[in-house]
């Protein structure tokens, strides 16, 4: 038996499971395959088996992927519309292919080249959505390698009541899960933003990641443990104690939920009337019916790089028109904002950044890679957005921005384009409510300088922290760092406000603090008008805001900028919460 102890982790879908281990060795694992050579009369043959083992891969995720529309829905079933683009990508089947005619290699050593070098690309981007696509790539590889061996993977085979334990678990397996024997599962590789997430979420089975590497070889089947989807927690072979009050949170946990999900079409507003909209921060058009579903007002940021994945070509104009055609009829009168390409020396796509970098975060990132080394995409993407603009609320959102010069010259850029479209007698949106991301300290400090020259402001809180106390999120030794409520970060966003009221323009933030419960008084309070988050967040946060007084929450957001320490102004807003909404305060997502 493991010796009893509470492991911190990371929660990524919410509740509490109590039961005995499954240990489970992940298919998804690539494993370097033998090295072997083939003769020049091999070629050919090995090249059919490589096409013969992706047409199996294809046929079996597209019965996986009608498997899921019928058990969950078609935002879960769409994951694996992205596996199959991933088996049908030319950049990768040329690879392979190279490899086979060039090198001389097997089908497996081709593809286990293949899939280090585009795995490497992902692995390396800042933006953890993007980082999480490599896990996407190992499971469509470790699905062509089983089908060139002949290996057939059946279900998981559980004896009763399980809490899987692994080192990872690929969405190919997740999908497969029986929720009527798998109480919840504990990792150790992934994030919240994982496809494998997304799934646990859909399925409503608790789940941590980050579990220390070694655990899930030290644990055994007779080992019990409860995972804690809302601290994060892993408690091996607790006391009877803990075990007995965990079923009782578990118990509250599902009546708060119900209640939660009954209040979805309640105004999101303080007591005191102070009205907060509350946004989803999506990835693809087919999220918008989960968004909605889940109460959300519109989408508060739509990352766009995933039109650029998996593909040598950039999507032309009407392709993307049509993308963001769709995303604003799905929406209806409910605004979108959009995010114009964020990428940069990480590198979503070779073709797109023309040379490497010694420090890619702090070089042509964002705004910057548009206008200097790619205005041609940018270009391309907001003759698009001015076309689909006509179709709903759109706002089209700016990244990386540290300086007035590049929102003038956006501006300049917009008004040659709609005079393009005009010319040409396309129809097109007159008045493009243009905004920047705040994620500079630059950008907070002088916002009242921008404020006079855009519609709104968002806050990046994630890059906002990182950039201002200069630490890496990755880095687990500067990790202690990265706290939201750092009275500098508080600082800043003061300062963006006060900028924002200041020229009547409204001020939004879509990073990890919007969801954060425990930060919800701190944002209210200094004044923030629109919170955007990952759908399945929306409930708890309207039950924050429903909670507290804007006059409460101005004078806890006060409390905490005097505050010399993260620490002391995140207890502040604790307190608050504690006391207004003590239903929330053990589920810090």
């Amino acid at each position: 038996m493991y010796p009893s102890q509470t492991i911190q982790a990371m929660a990524v879908s919410p509740g509490i499971a109590i039961g005995r281990v499954m240990r489970m060795r992940s298919g998804s694992r690539l494993q370097e395959p033998e090295s072997v050579h083939i003769d020049e009369s091999e070629v050919e043959a090995e090249i059919k088996r490589y096409d013969a083992a992706l047409d199996v891969t294809r046929q079996q995720l597209k019965e996986l992927r009608s498997e899921v529309k019928d058990k969950l829905h078609s935002a879960e079933a769409d994951i694996f519309d992205a596996h199959l683009l991933l088996v049908d990508d030319h950049a990768l089947r040329s690879e392979v292919e190279a490899g086979i005619r060039g090198r001389r290699e097997s089908a497996e050593s081709a593809l286990y080249a293949a899939v280090e070098k585009f795995g490497a690309v992902f692995k390396t981007m800042k933006d953890e959505y993007l980082r999480e696509r490599a896990a996407d790539i190992d499971d469509v590889a470790s699905r062509i390698f089983d089908n060139l061996a002949d290996i057939v993977r059946g279900d998981i085979d559980l004896d009763g009541r399980r809490v899987i334990i692994a080192r990872d678990l690929s969405p190919s397996e997740t999908a497969r899960l029986d929720s009527k024997k798998v109480l919840g599962f504990a990792v150790v590789t992934g994030s919240a933003t994982s496809h494998t997430a997304i799934l646990a979420r859909s399925m409503q089975l608790p789940a941590l990641v980050g579990l220390p590497p070694e655990l899930p070889d030290q644990l055994t089947a007779g080992d019990k443990v409860i995972v804690d989807g809302y601290s994060g927690k892993l408690i091996v072979n607790p006391d009877s104690r803990t075990e007995e009050a965990y079923r009782l949170r578990a118990e509250q946990a599902d009546k708060l939920y119900g209640e939660l999900q009954r209040e979805k079409n309640l105004r999101p507003e303080t007591t005191d009337g102070f009205m907060v909209q509350l946004a989803a921060n999506l990835e693809s058009v087919e999220q918008a019916a989960e968004a909605r579903s889940s109460g959300a007002c519109g989408v508060g940021l739509f990352r766009t790089e995933y039109l650029f994945m998996n593909r040598e070509d950039f999507p032309d104009e009407e392709e993307q028109f049509e993308v963001y055609k769709q995303l604003l009829v799905a929406n209806e009168d409910d605004p979108v904002t959009v995010r114009t390409l964020d990428v940069g020396g990480d590198k979503l796509n070779s073709t797109v950044y023309r040379s490497t970098e010694r420090n890619p975060f702090l070089g042509l990132r964002g705004i910057r890679l548009c206008l200097h080394e790619r205005p041609d995409i940018f270009r391309t993407q907001l003759r698009a957005l001015l076309r689909a603009g006509v179709f709903g609320n759109l706002r089209v959102m700016l990244p990386m921005i540290s300086s007035v010069r590049e929102v003038v010259e956006v501006r300049r850029i917009v008004a040659e384009l709609q005079e393009e479209l005009r010319v040409e007698g396309r129809e097109f949106v007159p008045h493009l409510s243009l905004g920047i991301m705040v994620e500079t300290p630059a950008a907070a400090v002088i916002a009242h300088k921008f404020a006079p020259l855009v519609d709104f402001f968002s806050l990046g809180t994630n890059d906002l922290v990182q950039y201002t106390m200069a630490i890496d999120r990755g880095n687990e030794r500067v990790a202690y760092l990265y706290r939201l409520s750092h009275p500098a970060i508080l600082e800043l966003i003061r300062r963006t406000v006060e900028a924002a009221r200041a020229n009547n323009i409204w001020v939004g933030v879509c990073g990890q603090m919007a969801s954060d419960p425990f930060m919800i008084p701190l944002l209210v309070g200094l004044g923030v008008h629109e919170l955007s988050m990952a759908p399945g967040a929306v409930a708890v946060v309207r039950r924050v805001v429903r909670s507290i007084s804007m006059y409460e929450a101005e004078r806890a957001a006060d409390a905490a900028l005097d505050c010399s320490n993260a620490s002391d102004a995140l207890a502040i807003s604790s307190e608050l919460l504690k006391q207004k909404a003590p239903e929330l305060t053990g589920m810090r997502q």
